[in-house]
């Protein structure tokens, strides 16, 4: 199954591409309005953040650029009627502009649609995004929701929401059962902020994250809510998880938990997807950014109380979980995860 990178460009569409190509899975064509020199000097530059990627980039034409050895045409197309997806014989694209996302004149629709009438059969966003023929994925979490004859387009979510589902899906299937809970998320600045507002200040944002947890886990939908807090960070993020939860033990502890999240953090079944920090204390530059997982987390800093009640026989405890992740690495590592299962599920 052919792949076109739609925005390969920007810091995911990058990420994306660069995680693609070392899991040996070869792009036919890279397009970005931006023109290909600087696609060039994206892909082989030196990041603010994430420095260079270890790859070889080389220019060989006016549309035609080498990774690694292998060559791959590129485009450089606001118009999709100008890229000859069928010739190219492209089936995903793996769209990371952003601009294909839902209409805000029409929520309902998504405008990522529009490759479908170009012979392309299957549309991963590099985003949120919801809609008829749209589901959203995650590694480890709910691969097998997935159905090829009813999903046209595969949203990859938010890096937020990674972050939470991860030791959610975990925790869940230690044996809780989560009866509500609350969300935040302390995350690094991001292009949507203007310049002075991302400099010097915390500023408090909206989050689809807990609405969007409770599609990919559905017993938690409608028990969720929670805040964002855009701080000025160039890269790296917590999400603090707090809910009420019921256990068949009588004396769950924050050990108790540890000890879960450690064992399954190397469990096959959640694909590398869970980490730990054993640390006492984490920083983002240091601890956090360059990672890949979806989660990161902070086993110092969790936090169990025991309720003085009980819930259809069952006691019942406040939970906290700080969970760390890269919100520009994490992501695009989980992308291509979930693309590797649609080429298997074909």
């Amino acid at each position: 199954m052919k792949i076109l990178i739609n925005g390969t460009s920007g810091r995911i569409g990058r990420a994306v591409s660069y995680e693609l190509i070392k899991s040996d899975i070869i792009p036919a064509a890279l397009n970005d309005p931006v023109g290909i020199e600087k696609i060039v000097d994206s892909l082989s530059g030196n990041d603010a953040v994430h420095g260079k990627f270890n790859w070889q980039i080389n220019k060989i034409n006016a549309d035609e650029i080498e990774i690694n050895g292998k060559k791959i045409k590129v485009y450089a197309e606001k118009s999709l009627d100008k890229i000859p997806f069928r010739d190219l014989g492209v089936s995903i694209v793996e769209e990371c502009s952003g601009f294909y996302g839902n209409d805000k004149t029409s929520p309902d629709e998504i405008k990522a649609r529009e490759f479908l009438s170009h012979g392309v059969e299957k549309v991963i966003m590099s985003y949120p995004a919801t809609g008829a023929g749209v589901v959203t994925l995650v590694a480890g979490v709910n691969l097998e929701a997935y159905d090829s004859e009813l999903y046209w387009g595969i949203s990859n979510g938010s890096c937020t929401t990674k972050a939470l589902v991860a030791p959610l899906q975990v925790l869940r299937d230690y044996g809780l059962k989560v009866q509500a809970l609350l969300m935040d998320t302390v995350h690094a600045a991001t292009n949507t902020q203007s310049i002075l507002e991302s400099l010097n200040q915390i500023s408090t944002h909206k989050t689809g994250a807990a609405k969007a947890t409770g599609e990919i886990i559905p017993e938690l939908k409608g028990k969720m809510d929670g805040l964002s807090f855009r701080v000025p960070t160039l890269d790296g993020s917590f999400a603090n998880l707090y809910f009420v939860a019921d256990s068949e033990k009588d004396n769950l502890s924050a050990r108790d938990i540890n000890q879960v999240l450690r064992e399954e953090s190397s469990n096959q079944k959640y694909m590398g997807r869970l980490a730990v920090f054993e640390g006492k204390e984490a920083g983002t530059s240091y601890d956090i950014v360059g990672r890949t997982e979806n989660a990161i987390v902070i086993l110092d800093k969790t936090r169990v109380l025991k309720l003085p009640y009980k819930t259809d026989s069952k006691t019942s405890y406040l939970i906290g979980i700080v969970s760390g992740y890269d919100n520009e690495r994490g992501p695009p590592r989980d992308q291509v995860l979930v693309t590797k299962h649609i080429i298997e599920r074909g």
